[in-house]
């Protein structure tokens, strides 16, 4: 490599041109480039570079001079000193991006081989990340969005959208900027209305695999530009969380990374807009519930019935579109109702635990117990909000075990502790046979149907019974000393609190029992 560079800093003219094409060939996949800490031989090569790119009289080499920068700035090394204001400067010029005046009718490889360049140094460089807003790129980006026509290349539409959604990603300050000042988000909402258009003008309701790609981004640029921001009510952004009804019965070969991306931003959509995610319909088909099409619903359940079999990364996976499904339920009445009768359903099986089977119930009773406290904690959520929020229906779904965490951390373990939800008052409830048939034998604890058991203490004495008593009280006893093991009794905030000597336990017993036979009635 150090030969090749030496010719390109010191060759002119043709020369220069084919070892810059040379030098793209053999080093084009490489992302960190050791060979150029040697003799300055990495700020010689930018300063050559970039002294061709302020050339006009050598535009014919623009496009692989800023090829070469490309694939030179995937290497963090020195980049914040190599970047100047000077040098931001040219590349946005060959961006179009430097002046809100200049608009050209047509663009050129150039035009997009800059954009490239300028994600990789947002991507890569604080200091373009800083110096960026301070230049007309952002206000220069938003009116050329603002303009697009079915004229423009797919690409520029493309990379103007990942340079938003980059440094609204890793400068916050922009956010505001772009969403506030520049009104960018509602560009960004028509690209997806134009987009679902063409695809229904098509009539093959199918996302092309580039349009698929260009709606992830503008996906995640919306998810950035709404994250924090207060002022996200009203129509326009009913409009977008209609426009993401369409996109989620669309298909494509991007199904997944689609889906996914707007699960994120579902999460930070206003309460009040969830409505938009289901329509009324007169068609009559299996996701129609009381004249409302779930269709949109059942596909964002179905992403999490898949997500659910992830081995990796779990909370990454599946925080997103169980926060999704929170609010949603939440904001919405027959949203959460509709999703209640697919996770939840009417209860048949009673002869295996909540947690055992390939159900979405099962899968989500499984997290209950997860050592990942915040997914924990999020998927016990969604399950009780289903459940209306109450405590002995949680208990009939999931078993009093796989959710006593999240009693305790509510404060309601205390058999009078009830909470007074805004809920309707219509019992959606309906105790199958099977369910009523072996209610009796259902353990609470475990959630499922288990035969009689003989007494252990049948057969004893009144003094033998008080023998094992005394010898698990101090077993009890002795673990607790050693910290194996804290006893807890239930405090008047109905959550777990510890004793100090474990005969307190028996003062407590007769108001601890938990009393798994309470109506289950709204």
């Amino acid at each position: 490599m150090d030969a090749l560079v030496q010719k390109i800093i010191s060759d002119s003219g043709d020369e220069f041109s084919k070892n810059i094409i040379v030098f793209q060939e053999n080093y084009g996949n490489r992302t960190v480039f050791e060979e150029l800490n040697n003799d300055q031989l990495r700020e010689k090569l930018w300063e050559t570079l970039f002294h061709c790119l302020s050339d006009n009289s050598q535009s014919s080499l623009h496009y692989n001079c800023l090829s070469t920068l490309r694939i030179l700035s995937r290497d963090k090394t020195k980049l914040n000193e190599l970047i100047t204001d000077e040098r931001l400067g040219i590349i946005l010029n060959n961006a179009a991006l430097r002046d809100i005046n200049i608009n050209l009718r047509t663009y050129s490889n150039v035009n997009i081989e800059a954009l490239k360049l300028l994600c990789n140094l947002i991507f890569n460089s604080i200091k373009v990340q800083e110096l960026l807003p301070k230049t007309h790129c952002l206000p220069c980006l938003i009116d050329r969005i603002r303009k697009y026509n079915e004229k423009i290349p797919y690409e520029i539409m493309l990379f103007d959208t990942r340079i938003v959604f980059l440094i609204t990603a890793l400068n916050i300050s922009t956010r505001q900027v772009v969403k506030t000042e520049l009104n960018g988000d509602e560009c960004f909402i028509k690209m997806l209305k134009n987009i679902c258009i063409q695809c229904e003008q098509d009539k093959l309701y199918f996302i092309k695999e580039d349009n698929a790609i260009l709606v992830c981004e503008i996906l995640k640029a919306l998810f950035n530009l709404y994250i924090n921001s207060d002022n996200t009510t009203g129509e326009k952004s009913k409009n977008l969380v209609s426009i993401l009804n369409k996109l989620l019965l669309f298909k494509s070969k991007k199904d997944n990374d689609l889906q996914s991306n707007i699960a994120n931003l579902l999460t930070v959509m206003p309460y009040n807009c969830y409505s938009e995610i289901i329509s009324p319909t007169k068609e009559k088909h299996k996701q129609v519930f009381q004249n409302m099409d779930m269709s949109a619903v059942f596909v964002l359940l179905k992403f999490l019935d898949r997500r659910l079999n992830c081995k990796d990364d779990l909370i990454g996976n599946l925080s997103p579109i169980v926060t999704a499904f929170i609010r949603m339920v939440k904001a919405e009445r027959l949203i959460r109702k509709y999703t209640r009768l697919q996770i939840l359903p009417p209860l048949k099986d009673v002869m295996h635990r909540p947690e055992e089977g390939t159900t979405l119930r099962a899968k989500l009773c499984k997290l209950l117990t997860s050592p990942l406290i915040e997914l924990r904690d999020l998927v016990a959520e969604f399950l009780f909000i289903l459940c209306k929020e109450n405590v002995t229906r949680m208990v009939k779904y999931t078993g009093y075990g796989n959710a006593a965490g999240m009693f305790a951390n509510k404060g309601l373990l205390g058999p009078n502790k009830k909470i007074q939800p805004a809920y309707s008052s219509e019992s959606e409830d309906s105790e199958t046979e099977e369910y009523l048939k072996h209610k009796e034998q259902i353990n609470p604890v475990t959630g499922c149907f288990e035969h009689p058991k003989p007494n252990p203490l049948e057969g004893m004495s009144e003094e033998q019974k008080e023998y094992e008593a005394l010898q698990l009280i101090g077993l009890v006893d002795k673990l607790t000393r050693e910290g194996v093991v804290q006893p807890c009794r239930i405090g008047d905030d109905g959550k777990p609190k510890p004793i100090e000597h474990v005969l307190e336990l028996q003062e407590e017993l007769p108001k601890q029992q938990y009393n798994h036979r309470d109506s289950d009635s709204d």
